[in-house]
């Protein structure tokens, strides 16, 4: 059995411990600069936007098969194409999800007041993008699921413009918010500086 000394001994060891524990923790984070942290996940955002453009570029080369393949009237080859398409769109979503959260993550962090709207107004433009390449994405799923030879019937065309319509104004809001964050950018040229 420990006798009162030994205890005492014991609860100054664990208190010691604590407090190397503690400083340790204290000096990982000690030279960490929020701005470098929020401008690292921004340069991991501009990865996460590289690859969109090369998704993008992919998709762009098959818009040309599409067009042959309906004006053909080949329903089979255009409702394969379209999946594709609606493939491309899911792995672009996600990488634009990714690059927002990173965005949306270095706003959070304690920079600069103008760096912070900055990056506020960038990851608002981001799920902007989002939410108009959704629409995109279910504009395409009704045209796959529903084309025919003689196109799409009144009903879904009708439904497949008005996503499309849906995708147009979005993009426009997404624009003008990538505008705003441009806006900020250049009146104030050392933004994201350290």
């Amino acid at each position: 059995m420990i006798d009162k000394r030994g205890r005492v001994n014991a609860a100054l060891a664990l208190i010691a411990l604590l407090a190397v524990t503690l400083a340790c923790a204290s000096l990982k984070n000690l030279g960490k600069n929020p701005t470098e942290e929020a401008n690292k996940l921004v340069n991991q955002a501009k990865d996460d936007l590289e690859e969109i453009d090369k998704i993008d570029d992919e998709a762009s080369k098959k818009q040309s098969d599409l067009n042959k393949a309906m004006n053909d009237k080949n329903v089979d080859e255009t409702k394969r194409i379209l999946g594709e398409l609606v493939k491309d769109i899911d792995r672009g979503l996600e990488k634009g999800k990714d690059a927002a959260d990173k965005v949306e993550q270095a706003s959070k962090l304690d920079v600069d007041a103008t760096y912070k709207e900055y990056l506020s107004v960038k990851a608002q433009a981001f799920r902007k993008e989002i939410e108009a390449w959704t629409a995109m994405r279910e504009a395409a799923v009704i045209a796959r699921d529903n084309y025919t030879a003689s196109g799409l019937p009144a009903d879904k065309r009708t439904e497949y413009v008005n996503k499309v319509n849906e995708f147009k104004k979005l993009r426009q809001d997404a624009k003008d918010l990538h505008k705003k964050a441009s806006d900020i950018a250049r009146a104030n040229p050392n933004i994201g500086k350290k």
